[in-house]
């Protein structure tokens, strides 16, 4: 416990803050760009809470309340809030691909999960936390997870304005889009990023942390109705694989960037790798990696332990290309703040989580056109449930499994990634998997 308690100390040396990729889009041949970190941010308060999240995220399970925080699998509700110029249609596609990317990253089934180095592997995480797309508005009326607002309004800005002029696209009165209760839904905002004065896109999106960290001055948090996620129409609309909301997800969810961040603007030669996110299981790095996945970087040498730098990680800067993971310690961090900092904010469909390696089972064969064999290895109980939802986080199929070798019929569902798990009548998961639908 003591050398854990000076590895905090190390390692708990700045703040993290409304935290920022910068976009590829829109950037060819612009000036050097930065993080959106101010220095009036840095709290020394900031520091006692984020050490005591951390240490209570790490300990073991004591009791049934903490044995269902740490097991359960959260569900999130999610609201897109489009502003489009009205030449421009919507293609309900992206919105589903984009769920089916964030729902992978958060249960650890992207499917370049796999390319993670095997030094990492055993640090890999998975959050068990599934997004959903909410299907009634606040007031009990149907919707498809998603409104629409036609503008040709550019909500973007210099990133010297202060940060309270940033969250124009989240309010009607200034063009944009109220926010629906941020208690209760996570609200993305898709807009043009563009600042009216250059024309320069500086960032692919940007997201608040949770609210009551003591982190900043309340002038840049006036109230919760900025609580959220912006981003840019163009990362929105990216054709291939994109990994900035999971990026921003995990700032929204309390997650720092791996290298931490100083209180300036700059990572500069006197940083000398004492800037971290105080995640003991991501090696610390002298600065975000920008835009490269070049595997031999080792910025910081540790004198115990020491890793390269998990380019790998989500919450660097490294891009699509290699970002595919969170550590362990990461998605304790962000279920310990989804539990405390943002309580109303998820439901509870799974009360806990068996270890899949100690049941066995097939389920066969992947890709299905139309069918799926579950064929137990283990000894079978007749209070099994098959359960399958699609990558946009809906329930699609719910079956008993009266046979140790079943048959299960798949033929309702449409071609696509979707989530298997196998249940017991206690809505413990006792397996699980993707499989893809012909």
């Amino acid at each position: 416990m003591i050398y854990l308690f000076k590895r905090i100390l190390k390692k708990l040396i700045s703040i993290f803050t409304l935290l920022f990729f910068i976009t590829t889009n829109n950037l060819k041949a612009q000036d050097s760009l930065q993080c959106g970190f101010n220095r009036d941010f840095f709290s020394p308060a900031y520091i006692n809470w984020y050490q005591q999240a951390v240490l209570e995220s790490s300990k073991p399970v004591q009791n049934k309340r903490s044995k269902v925080f740490r097991d359960t699998e959260f569900i999130i509700p999610v609201v897109f809030h489009l502003i489009y110029p009205q030449s421009n249609g919507i293609d309900n596609s992206i919105i589903g691909k984009i769920m089916n990317e964030i729902n992978a990253d958060f249960m650890r089934l992207n499917a370049d999960s796999i390319k993670l180095r095997s030094k990492f592997k055993s640090r890999a995480g998975n959050a068990r936390i599934r997004f959903v797309l909410v299907n009634q508005d606040p007031t009990g009326l149907p919707s498809n997870g998603y409104t629409i607002r036609f503008s040709f309004n550019s909500f973007g800005f210099e990133l010297n304005q202060p940060i309270n002029t940033w969250q124009t696209m989240k309010f009607k009165s200034s063009g944009g889009t109220d926010a629906w209760n941020p208690k209760k839904y996570l609200n993305i905002w898709v807009c043009n990023l563009a600042s009216p004065t250059s024309g320069k896109t500086y960032l692919a999106g940007f997201a608040t942390p949770p609210k009551y960290a003591p982190r900043w001055d309340p002038k840049y948090y006036a109230d919760s109705l900025i609580d959220g996620i912006v981003l840019n129409r163009y990362t929105f609309s990216n054709s291939s694989r994109s990994s900035v909301l999971t990026h921003e997800i995990g700032h929204y969810l309390g997650l720092r960037h791996v290298s931490g961040d100083p209180p300036t603007n700059f990572f500069d030669s006197s940083s000398k790798c004492i800037y971290d996110d105080s995640i003991f299981d991501t090696p610390r790095v002298l600065h975000q990696n920008v835009f490269t996945c070049d595997t031999t970087i080792n910025s910081c040498i540790e004198p115990v332990n020491d890793f390269p730098d998990m380019l790998e990680n989500f919450m660097d800067y490294t891009g699509d290309n290699c970002r595919i993971s969170f550590t362990k310690q990461q998605v304790n961090l962000m279920r310990y703040c989804l539990n405390t900092l943002r309580p109303q904010l998820a439901n509870i469909e799974i009360k806990s989580i068996v270890k899949p390696d100690l049941f066995l089972v097939d389920i066969y064969p992947n890709p299905s056109k139309g069918s799926l064999n579950i064929d137990f290895k283990d000894s079978f109980s007749n209070n099994f449930s098959l359960v399958i939802h699609d990558y946009i986080g809906r329930k699609v199929l719910e079956s008993r499994i009266l046979e140790p070798k079943s048959l299960v019929n798949i033929e309702c569902l449409s071609s696509g990634l979707y989530s298997i798990a196998i249940t017991n009548d206690k809505s413990e998961i006792l397996y699980r998997k993707s499989i893809f639908k012909d």
